[in-house]
């Protein structure tokens, strides 16, 4: 039983190891919400020359949402300083939103309590 055990120890340190050197934003991102999200901004012709670097602004977004002191529009601004325009700024923090963060949808109908 001890080489399964060390086996598994050795398989879970791994995991563990790669999940901390992986950009944590992209990495969580789902498959099917990352190609919605990327269809989106190319549907409001949000031109971009990396996929993987505009799937980890729209993460960052969440995090950022998630995690700030201030106001979201904060979050915005932060797109905004990567070189877009307000309105494009804006579009892909809603398209973030609804693709990696749809619980910080202010706007989202709120699930009745179960208590």
């Amino acid at each position: 039983m001890a080489p399964t055990m060390s086996r598994f120890k050795a398989v879970l340190m791994s995991v563990v190891a790669l999940s901390l050197c992986a950009a944590p934003a992209v990495a969580s991102a789902d498959p099917d919400a990352t190609s919605k999200y990327l269809a989106t901004l190319e549907q409001h012709s949000i031109s971009y020359k990396d996929p993987v670097q505009m799937v980890q602004i729209g993460t960052t977004l969440c995090h950022d949402l998630r995690h700030a002191d201030g106001p979201p529009q904060a979050a915005v601004s932060k797109i905004q300083s990567s070189g877009f325009t307000d309105k494009q700024a804006n579009v892909i923090a809603a398209s973030a939103v609804l693709a990696f963060c749809p619980d910080m949808d202010l706007d989202a109908p709120k699930k009745p309590s179960s208590s």
